[in-house]
């Protein structure tokens, strides 16, 4: 069993939620985590270390672990890459990865937050997707170049699991960066109209976003063959220190838990809020699936056929077929009653 929570490092070297989780108050939290990590194995000797010192993207992959159990899959922990070799029901690989913050972005811990809410989410959307691709783009070369070559990857399904920590409150772009990403199909949230009676909103079909420097970043990675290595794309938005608090129903910090559900036939989604301890959240609450239409090795709908997930297709008429639950979580806000030691820095969301 991992020994997540001895710290071993400096006070002023570990992450910020790091330190806050260590705290007493936050025992259930530790928990959660622990619960996540049975199992797992490091086998490079640094998982703890990157756990302590720079917490996302270790924490992820301990959910990517969670998440694989919770659908009875069967994971080989003696290979050192990629991070997960599934061996049954069905087999294939996983590589996790984040989005992180541009050079000089700021974090998605640490933040002020009434400051640090998006006031343009076109802007957010844009600067998402380019993230976005970034992060999948690096381990598509990481797979040509070496994952490919791996005697336990031979023939399987190359899967990305992927979540996005690359600034305040990323987790409100929701699913909008994700799909530009992935199938050029960007959602305009200011372009908003009326026809036949209802409300719309813009859609349209994007080839790729200028980044700062005025180069041109493609989009719709799964439009062609190009990146047929991937077989599909895992991705959530709210794997975050918030599924931690939503799973852990700490009594002892009064939360308030407010989320979005999509409406059949509206552009408004449905809100709804509750108090902790009457508050309920499932571990694949949040969680999509992106299939790659080109895949060479394609991924098996059965792997993540859970009441709680979200599969996408693209169909070769350019619709869409989805499987997802009725209810499904598309965000997530808490607002808790709590004080903060000296020291202590809050995690933002």
């Amino acid at each position: 069993m991992l020994n997540l929570f001895e710290a071993k490092f400096s006070k002023d070297r570990l992450h910020p939620i790091f330190t806050l989780i260590s705290r007493h108050r936050h025992a259930p939290e530790r928990e959660v985590l622990n619960r996540w990590a049975e199992g797992f194995t490091d086998r490079d000797g640094k998982f703890v270390d990157e756990f302590q010192l720079t917490f996302e993207a270790a924490m992820w992959e301990l959910y990517l672990h969670a998440v694989l159990k919770e659908l009875g899959c069967t994971t080989d922990m003696s290979f050192h890459a990629p991070d997960f070799v599934v061996t049954g029901p069905i087999p294939l690989t996983i590589e996790a990865t984040i989005a992180k913050p541009a050079v000089d972005g700021q974090p998605a811990f640490g933040f002020d937050a009434l400051e640090a809410i998006p006031k343009d989410f076109g802007a957010l959307n844009h600067e998402a997707a380019l993230r976005l691709c970034n992060s999948i783009s690096a381990k598509h070369e990481k797979y040509k170049s070496s994952y490919s070559k791996l005697p336990q990857s031979q023939d399987l399904p190359f899967v990305i699991g992927l979540a996005a920590f690359d600034r305040p409150y990323a987790h409100m772009a929701v699913n909008r960066p994700i799909m530009a990403a992935l199938y050029g199909h960007y959602i305009d949230e200011s372009d908003i109209y009326e026809e036949d009676g209802k409300q719309h909103l813009g859609q349209y079909h994007v080839q790729g976003a200028i980044k700062p420097n005025g180069s041109t970043v493609p989009m719709g990675i799964f439009l062609d063959d190009r990146h047929a290595d991937i077989s599909a794309v895992i991705f959530s938005p709210i794997a975050t220190w918030g599924k931690i608090r939503a799973l852990a129903k700490n009594t002892g910090i009064p939360t308030v838990f407010t989320t979005l559900h999509p409406i059949e036939g509206s552009i408004h989604p449905e809100r709804r809020q509750q108090p902790s301890n009457r508050y309920e959240e499932h571990l694949l609450d949040g969680l999509y699936v992106f299939h790659n239409p080109y895949a060479k090795k394609p991924l098996a709908p059965s792997v993540f056929n859970h009441e709680r997930v979200a599969q996408f297709w693209l169909k070769e008429n350019g619709e869409y077929e989805i499987i997802c639950p009725d209810d499904f979580l598309l965000y997530r806000q808490i607002m808790s009653v709590t004080t903060f030691e000296e020291g202590e820095t809050p995690p933002g969301r």
